[in-house]
């Protein structure tokens, strides 16, 4: 591994030393600083395209390569040394920064990319390493501070602004869209390419015509259609073409009555505008291409859930009008989707629900950023009512105001029964069907709080016990049954009819006088006394019941009610049974 990195960075030095060489040979005028430096360019964009770990080893041998071009064609001197760290220095600080400004900004994928690259490339870099430039200008030669650092950061602020770009692309083409030149596309990719070079040849292989304009035209079509490897291409062909004109005496740069010099930094400064259209152009369609890919993805994974699920989802306008409601869903209720656009999604819910519903979604609008849940009844196409349970949340328009809700709707009828069948089994005697002691009691408290009037009667078995002894719990179940059904058919519709433990029974019997409640006590325990009941093995077992009787009103707590009563019902036992006695 160590080998591999050391001969990546190898092949560093001698593009840095050849571009270092190049440019003080051909830019360099009147013994002044190089009007162009791609060298900067090729290593900073090397060390943006490489890992951290690898930056030392490639700046230690650049180091020797940059220094070899300033002895032969730059100042040369005691001045090699700092021109040489101040060149390596500018690409080392221009990396770091972006590195800690954004990580990924060699993709040039976003605006942020590009705005963080021209402020520190175009800016920060060039004006630090200018310093060091231009006191070594200074010093080698005389030429003013301020005018050497001019030139120095208008120099290596162009070259990097303009050349760095296509370099880091080319050095991310394995990351690049390749797909955009698959073969269908190749056809494509060479029109624009040719169109592109046609151009550049138009500006820059005359000088009687500024055409400097033509090329922008086919730079932008190839970055529109395909995406940052054709503004690279584009910047390629414009740059080479632009500098071998140029240096050949040809272009529109040649049609300024100005120095070489001037003209040179003339021709970066319309490349690096070149550059300035494009990259922001070609991150802003990348973006948009991320964008349009997530948006493709999302609808994909939506359209698989809302095929796969049984849910029904749902969404909702502002208006309460359905917007959609999935299709397989939709037929849960015996409808099609179709039916339900454009109706009120309030059609849908129980009349008894509405309120409930248009709470939630309310609260629902009011907190886009949560999720509310409730529980209703939709009505069914044939005109039942199944419960379901949704949950829904805001839907949000580009400003961030609601626009709407989206639910998921699941079907809840089965848990519904569980619950009522649970609530059910909780409060119903399992051997009679009657109503246990807490459902009794609830009954109670109702009436009570109701201000009801009434009589509370509890019925126990006579000689029970003697009944289990002789012929067998099973017969003693068939008695409770029994007397179970006989009650319920001696009172009256409206009464309340429980089994409150053992061979203890309590009737309530509402909005009647105590002299009604007696006779229909009496009529129970008469009915009782004159039935027969069968044992498992046929035997006839007659059986009788004891009655306490106590009336009821709105200031007597259930505890006094049931304390009377059974005082009664002990006075009627202790009387010799099987007769009815009334509180005192």
């Amino acid at each position: 591994m160590l080998l591999q990195y050391f001969g990546q960075s190898l092949l560093l030095c001698p593009i840095y030393f050849a571009s270092a060489l190049l440019a003080l040979q051909l830019t360099r005028f009147n013994g002044g600083v190089a009007i162009v430096w791609p060298a900067g360019a090729v290593l900073f964009s090397a060390l943006a395209a490489m890992p951290h770990r690898r930056w030392a080893m490639a700046l230690l041998l650049c180091f020797p390569a940059g220094a070899l071009a300033i002895a032969l064609r730059g100042f040369g001197g005691a001045y090699t040394l700092p021109l040489t760290l101040a060149g390596l220095f500018e690409a080392w600080l221009a990396a770091s920064l972006l590195r800690h400004l954004s990580p990924r900004f060699t993709r040039f994928e976003s605006i942020r990319d590009v705005v963080s690259f021209l402020l520190v490339a175009g800016v920060i870099a060039p004006a630090a390493s200018a310093f060091i430039g231009a006191w070594a200008a200074h010093g080698a030669t005389g030429i003013p501070f301020f005018n050497a650092w001019r030139d120095w950061f208008g120099a290596h602020a162009l070259s990097l602004v303009t050349f760095a770009p296509p370099i880091f692309l080319v050095l991310r083409r394995r990351r690049l869209d390749a797909a955009k030149f698959r073969r269908e596309r190749l056809g494509e990719a060479l029109v624009l390419m040719g169109a592109v070079s046609l151009a550049t040849l138009a500006t820059f292989g005359q000088n009687r015509i500024p055409l400097v304009v033509v090329p922008l035209v086919p730079m932008v079509a190839a970055t529109f259609r395909l995406g940052r490897i054709g503004a690279v291409a584009s910047l390629l062909v414009l740059i080479c073409g632009g500098l071998i004109g140029t240096m050949t005496g040809h272009g529109p740069t040649m049609l300024l009555h100005l120095d070489m010099p001037t003209k040179l930094l003339v021709l970066q400064i319309y490349f690096a505008c070149v550059v300035l259209i494009l990259l922001p152009v070609a991150a802003e369609l990348e973006s948009r291409r991320r964008l349009m890919q997530n948006l493709r993805d999302a609808e994909a994974l939506h359209r698989l859930i809302v095929e796969r699920t049984g849910d029904v989802i749902m969404r909702v306008n502002l208006d309460g009008t359905l917007r959609s409601v999935s299709e397989e869903g939709a037929r849960l209720w015996g409808y099609q989707a179709e039916e339900l656009v454009g109706r009120s999604a309030y059609d849908l819910v129980h009349p008894e629900d509405e309120q409930a519903v248009f709470d939630a979604r309310f609260q629902a609008l009011c907190e886009p950023e949560g999720t509310v849940a409730v529980e209703c009844r939709v009505m069914r196409k044939d005109g039942g009512s199944t419960w379901v349970e949704s949950h829904m949340c805001a839907t949000l328009d580009p400003r961030g105001v609601p626009n709407g809700t989206v639910s998921i709707i699941r079907d809840n009828s089965a848990r519904r029964r569980l619950i009522e069948n649970l609530a059910h089994e909780a409060n119903t005697d399992p051997l009679t069907g009657l109503g246990n002691r807490r459902a009794f009691d609830r009954a109670m408290a109702r009436d009570r709080k109701a201000g009801g009037s009434g009589c509370l009667a509890l019925f126990d078995l006579d000689h029970f016990k003697r009944i289990n002894d002789v012929y067998g719990h099973a017969t003693g179940d068939r008695i409770l049954t029994m007397f179970a059904t006989l009650l319920c058919g001696t009172v009256r519709a409206g009464d309340v009819v429980a089994r409150l433990g053992g061979e203890e029974f309590g009737v309530l019997l509402r909005d009647v006088s105590l002299e009604q409640a007696g006779l229909i006590c009496e009529r129970v325990r008469t009915r009782l006394a004159e039935s027969e009941g069968r044992s498992i093995l046929g035997e006839v077992v007659r059986v009788t019941v004891s009655v306490g009787l106590t009336p009821l009103n709105a200031d007597m707590p259930p505890e006094e009610a049931f304390r009377q009563a059974d005082a009664a019902l002990y006075r009627a036992k202790g009387a010799g049974r099987n007769q009815m006695a009334i509180a005192a």
